[in-house]
């Protein structure tokens, strides 16, 4: 059997041992977190990809808000031929608008019956 004084160094030496183990691993995530960080000085050359803001959200401020009174928007997408955006009424009728990029107008290029899933949907 250990003595207590033998008991008492092997506590010690486990703690010892605890606390060189959290020591290294505090390190070690500290040198990692800070290694995948962007310099101070290159933040300004940070560039988001793309345009900025995206082109739905300035176009979304040119909504006609009056005629689209009631309705729930349904989201903006973007095919090769321009920019749309779907509302829903509270039946489930769909209406898609195209926005004319030239004189920033929406029109009516759709209404579709049930298109957003129908009344009971």
């Amino acid at each position: 059997m250990f003595s207590s004084d033998k008991r008492q160094e092997v506590i010690i030496l486990n703690l010892v041992c605890l606390n060189l183990i959290q020591i290294i691993l505090c390190f070690t995530i500290f040198v990692l977190m800070t290694s995948c960080a962007v310099p101070p000085e290159d933040w300004n050359k940070v560039q988001l990809e793309g345009e900025w803001p995206p082109k739905w959200v300035k176009a979304s401020t040119f909504l006609p808000r009056e005629k689209l009174q009631g309705l729930v928007h349904a989201g903006f997408f973007e095919l090769k031929e321009g920019l749309y955006s779907h509302h829903c009424d509270s039946h489930g009728n769909l209406i898609r608008m195209k926005y004319d990029e030239e004189n920033t107008l929406w029109k009516q290029v759709r209404y579709e019956t049930h298109g957003c899933g129908g009344p009971d949907a």
